[in-house]
């Protein structure tokens, strides 16, 4: 509410209290592939929006053959700046699990259709939380040491692939000093892509029944502490339908003003980056028209700094 208050010359000013509308934009680095056409399209989305973000890096890089061999370091810093954050984000292909010292799973898989990657590179689409709690506590040890190894020490954030995760792996977060959860996610947002009605889809309406698109950070409760859970409440770009970019702005907009505040975290690929970025310009340029309202991006570490504060 406002109030109003004298200043020189006995004119008045309206002093009024904005709704705040943070985005929080994060990126899943799938460990598949570095090619130029994505990683040149997200340096040019930095360059227009001057915005930070979250990186969910992932360890499969440096074990996978078709990407071993290429500056994996240099090129991940070259798209990083001081202000983004970095997080782990883990799949379980075979090259990966393997090199954790896990033997690796054929299934269950997130898509009905079963595991297309073959080689090495299979596993990408076995759901995370199909491991026991042994052999994820291997998975997220090796691959803060191996990241680590490679100067990515400030990992303080996770996603699971498929947005598969459980209690197995809550717990072995906080052990591994990790306080940061961001795999909640809503199933709704999948209706229209390739993934409706699949494994993906239903998994995610069972295991994160709860959320819903005004969804907000909240502590999930472990054997071993406190995690922050930062619901994903707006989905990954590459699965929005270009009729529901408008629509998803204003109701984030809408939610803003209703509560005094909204975080909107949106969820993008690295290796999809030159296909699906367009749409989140057209939603940060729909949400820039907004005049009446206070726009702010953030990265993880911000968000709970206040929360954990609180």
């Amino acid at each position: 509410m406002g109030f109003v208050t004298p200043i020189t010359n006995n004119i008045f000013m309206e002093f009024v209290t904005m709704s705040e509308l943070k985005v929080l934009i994060t990126v899943d680095w799938e460990g598949t592939d570095l090619e130029e056409e994505n990683l040149q399209r997200i340096q040019k989305f930095k360059h227009d929006w001057g915005v930070p973000l979250t990186h969910y890096l992932n360890p499969g890089y440096y074990t996978n053959p078709n990407t071993c061999d290429l500056e994996i370091t240099k090129t991940i810093n070259n798209i990083l700046s001081e202000e983004d954050d970095t997080g782990l984000h883990i799949h379980a292909p075979k090259h990966f699990v393997s090199s954790a010292g896990v033997h690796p799973r054929v299934g269950p898989c997130f898509s009905s259709m079963g595991d297309y990657n073959i080689g090495e590179e299979h596993g990408q689409e076995v759901m995370l939380n199909s491991f026991s709690k042994d052999e994820i506590d291997k998975m997220i040890k090796f691959s803060i040491n191996l990241m680590g190894k490679y100067g990515f020490k400030k990992l303080n954030s996770f996603r699971a692939g498929g947005w598969m995760s459980d209690d197995a792996i809550f717990e072995s977060l906080q052990e591994n000093k990790i306080f940061i959860e961001s795999s909640a996610t809503v199933a709704s947002l999948l209706e229209g892509s390739s993934w409706e009605g699949d494994n993906l889809q239903r998994y995610i309406s069972i295991i994160w029944d709860q959320i819903n698109m005004e969804s907000r950070p909240y502590f999930l409760n472990t054997k071993r502490g406190k995690l922050l859970e930062i619901p994903n409440n707006l989905g990954a770009v590459d699965y929005w339908q270009h009729d529901w970019i408008e629509q998803l702005a204003n109701k984030a907009v809408d939610s803003c003003k209703r509560t005094g505040n909204y975080i909107a975290v949106i969820n993008s690929h690295q290796e999809t980056a030159h296909k699906h970025w367009h749409k989140l310009d057209r939603f940060l340029e729909i949400l820039s028209l907004h005049q009446d309202i206070k726009l702010t991006y953030c990265t993880n570490s911000q968000v709970a700094s206040e929360y954990m504060s609180a």
